[in-house]
């Protein structure tokens, strides 16, 4: 019987542990010299099939957003973001992906979100990044949020 519970007790234990390490790594996933992360897309759906609550931001231009968008992703124009984030972000921690219409959009869009002070930033390239990978469920929409 005392074999049994210090079985149950190491099993516990070690699932507390890997939890406790899981959420260690998950704030310290920023890359090497940067304020955000840069995901491929594929990695960035692996996240969010665990995440709870997270925004997708399109930071392309209001007509490009219109003729095409990944499915959820609220339009924030580049030019407009450090003005318009609170608005269209609930939280400074909450988890933000950002894609623009090339990657060098999307990376001076995600430093521009860090700078603001929003801490879970992760840029995942292009627009025509998230078409090429639509394995993620997050295929594209040209609905008019």
């Amino acid at each position: 019987m005392k074999k049994k519970i210090r079985v149950v007790f190491f099993l516990c234990a070690l699932t507390v542990l890997v939890f406790t390490v899981w959420s260690l790594i998950r704030t310290l996933r920023p890359s090497r010299g940067k304020a955000y992360e840069r995901l491929s897309v594929e990695e960035a759906c692996g996240y969010m099939s665990f995440e709870k609550e997270y925004c997708i931001i399109d930071v392309r231009e209001n007509t490009d957003y219109a003729k095409g968008h990944v499915k959820g992703a609220k339009n924030l124009p580049a030019a407009q973001i450090v003005a318009h984030a609170n608005e269209v972000i609930p939280r400074k921690n909450m988890m933000v992906y950002v894609y623009g219409a090339d990657s060098g959009e999307s990376c001076a869009a995600a430093q521009k979100l860090s700078d603001a002070g929003f801490t879970s930033v992760t840029e995942t390239g292009s627009y025509d990044d998230w078409v090429r990978d639509s394995g993620c469920g997050l295929e594209q929409s040209s609905d008019s949020r």
